[in-house]
């Protein structure tokens, strides 16, 4: 099963995140640490160590060499673990070593986006594991800036990527349905202008799905349908367009997933993914 309905996210780059890391320490060192400037010389040197302190599924470690180069810190970090890696109460990521004063001053820094990061690759872990024979998408619902890392964190998780940007694929809503005048000549339109590119086709019912599979979009969303109408509009579209991807998306609750997972390799888009995520508790203690 392809995890993304274009180019997945299965790595990220020092582009992607720099201009972030750079504006948290801005944010957090205007003028310095006042309380470690004022009580550690800088000569002192420690060794860290980044612990995780509950189950999870481990993300975001490429922050931590470009978070010690834009601080200029004498400090080493030896990872031990990459993203993706499955942890445990008590299991340690890897360890920083050197400069005490600047393992502090990025300290908060580096956990915020670890956790983070982390916190959704567990969350997107959980649903995958749980539902296997469904395709678990993200949302374009991602903080600004951080779309590509939360992209990534979903498949590191072992989610799939819906579309990165609105420059990947075409998604046609209602709102671009009535403007056209129609689903087929909206989808037509779409297909002229941007050949080579997915086009994804929003429904509200299922009296749309005729006019849906005569357009032939790449994939049909059912959005917030009936479990009744799901069942229904699975069943034609397997049966008459079995080219055609079919997505669920709309209030999915566990429960929805329950039914749907009796639809095998269908996609279900979930912004839960992203948008509702608790930092997973992982901590940097100093030895």
């Amino acid at each position: 099963m392809n995890r993304g309905y274009t180019s997945p996210v299965t790595e990220i780059s020092e582009k992607d995140f720099e201009t972030l890391v750079q504006m948290a320490l801005d944010e957090d060192l205007p003028a310095g640490d006042i309380t470690t400037d004022t009580l550690f010389a800088k000569e002192e040197t420690c060794t860290a160590v980044l612990l995780a302190k509950e189950e999870g599924i481990l993300c975001g470690t490429a922050v931590i060499p470009c978070l010690i180069q834009k601080t200029k810190a004498d400090v080493t970090w030896n990872g031990i673990l990459s993203d993706g890696a499955t942890l445990s109460k008590g299991t340690v990521v890897g360890e920083l070593k050197g400069s005490l004063v600047g393992i502090l001053k990025m300290e908060r820094i580096l956990l915020n986006f670890i956790q983070y990061l982390s916190g959704i690759a567990t969350n997107a872990n959980k649903v995958a594991k749980q539902f296997p024979n469904l395709l678990i998408l993200d949302t374009r619902k991602t903080l600004p800036g951080y779309r590509k890392l939360a992209k990534y964190a979903v498949y590191m998780g072992g989610g799939a990527n819906h579309r990165l940007n609105l420059s990947e694929m075409a998604m046609l809503k209602d709102n671009h349905i009535a403007r056209a005048g129609s689903i087929q000549t909206a989808v037509q339109l779409v297909r002229e202008k941007n050949p080579g590119k997915k086009i994804e086709l929003e429904i509200d019912g299922i009296f749309q799905l005729n006019d849906a599979i005569l357009a032939k979009p790449d994939i049909i969303l059912l959005d917030n349908f009936s479990d009744t109408d799901t069942e229904k509009a699975i069943q034609i579209l397997k049966e008459t367009a079995p080219m055609i991807r079919i997505e669920c998306s709309g209030g999915i609750t566990p429960e929805k997933l329950n039914f749907l997972s009796k639809f095998d390799g269908i996609g279900v888009s979930m912004g839960y993914l992203t948008h509702t995520v608790k930092f997973l508790d992982i901590s940097l203690d100093i030895k």
